[in-house]
């Protein structure tokens, strides 16, 4: 075994443990009879209707990417982007962010997109993908300022830490030290094989960016991002619906946990296991939901979409070498050259 596949499974059992450590600390005091009477008593099927639009979000993801990826003048086949996006995910379980570099790796092999191009797209993408979550942030903020006064006097740690790393000498030293280095690297060893690399690679992304901010398309992207995180909204609020101690809580409420939620998936562990679970809860919490029934409600909607999920990617991964295509692409090798 190399060193590189002894670091990618340490990696990989360092963040699961990690997740599974938030998991434990969270149900630890918690009835396991308890909790699945609850589940036991909920409406499931509204869950499984939610999934539909799970898949929805992440097949016009695919879409929003394949217009970047066009944009460039590479024209790989729809099913072909569609089926690396929902395989994303799937790795996504296996190793956190993975699946984000199997996807251009998938669409370089199959499609013939070069590597480099393809990440480049792929990073614009999430651009979009980041921005919204902002906004999302923004709004909740705007419409429920009271929620959020209330999850930090709820959780008075967070603020405190907050307060300290913006007040602490060593945030800005350690800041000011990395921007010192990275110019350093930039400039001293602009020529060494590395580094040049790099800086073509982000002189691309920088680039694309440019190009995006005059596509045609542009009204395109707005839509279909929107519509990608109106299908996610639905996919986590639907299952407010199949508990009872939820559904009153009106689609606002939805909005808010669904952007905590998101907070938490941002965590690099698997599938945000952990993490989203605390999101979910401590919001419920707030919302004036009992912490039992709130810890069932975010373990049973996370296992059932988590499988979807799984099962969406591993059908994409499978279908992805028989997509019918014109002319057979020879594999590219994966790298970052031009």
């Amino acid at each position: 075994m190399n060193s590189k596949s002894l670091k990618d499974i340490l990696k990989t059992v360092l963040s699961l443990a990690m997740g599974l450590l938030i998991v434990w600390l969270l149900y630890r005091n918690t009835d396991v009879n308890t909790l699945w009477g609850i589940v036991k008593n909920a409406h499931l099927e509204l869950i499984l209707i939610s999934l539909i639009f799970g898949l929805i979000g992440n097949i016009i993801r695919g879409l929003r990417w394949e217009v970047f990826i066009n944009s460039l003048g590479y024209r790989p086949k729809r099913l072909s982007v569609i089926y690396a996006t929902l395989g994303n995910y799937a790795v996504n379980f296996l190793l956190p962010r993975a699946g984000d570099v199997w996807r251009c790796a998938a669409l370089t092999r199959y499609e013939g997109v070069p590597f480099a191009k393809a990440f480049e797209t792929y990073l614009v993408d999430k651009v979009f993908d980041l921005l919204a979550s902002v906004l999302l942030v923004i709004l909740s903020m705007i419409l429920y300022l009271d929620f959020f006064i209330s999850y930090f006097r709820n959780n008075p740690d967070y603020g405190e830490s907050i307060v300290r790393l913006f007040s602490s000498v060593w945030f800005y030293g350690i800041l000011i030290g990395a921007i010192i280095i990275f110019f350093v690297v930039f400039k001293v060893f602009k020529n060494a094989s590395p580094v040049k690399k790099m800086s073509n690679f982000f002189k691309g992304v920088v680039r694309d960016l440019k190009m995006v901010a005059h596509m045609k398309e542009k009204k395109r992207i707005v839509f279909y991002t929107i519509l990608v995180w109106f299908s996610f909204y639905l996919y986590f609020y639907i299952c407010f619906y199949a508990f009872d101690f939820t559904k009153g809580l009106g689609p606002l409420a939805g909005l808010i946990v669904f952007t905590m939620s998101n907070v938490g998936v941002a965590v690099p562990v698997q599938g945000g296991v952990g993490a989203w679970h605390f999101m979910v809860i401590s919001s419920l919490v707030i919302l004036g939901v009992g912490y039992q029934e709130a810890g069932a409600f975010a373990g049973a909607v996370f296992t059932i979409q988590s499988v979807w999920i799984i099962l969406c990617g591993v059908v994409g991964i499978m279908a992805l070498p028989y997509v019918k295509r014109a002319v057979p692409h020879p594999t590219v090798e994966v790298g970052l050259k031009k």
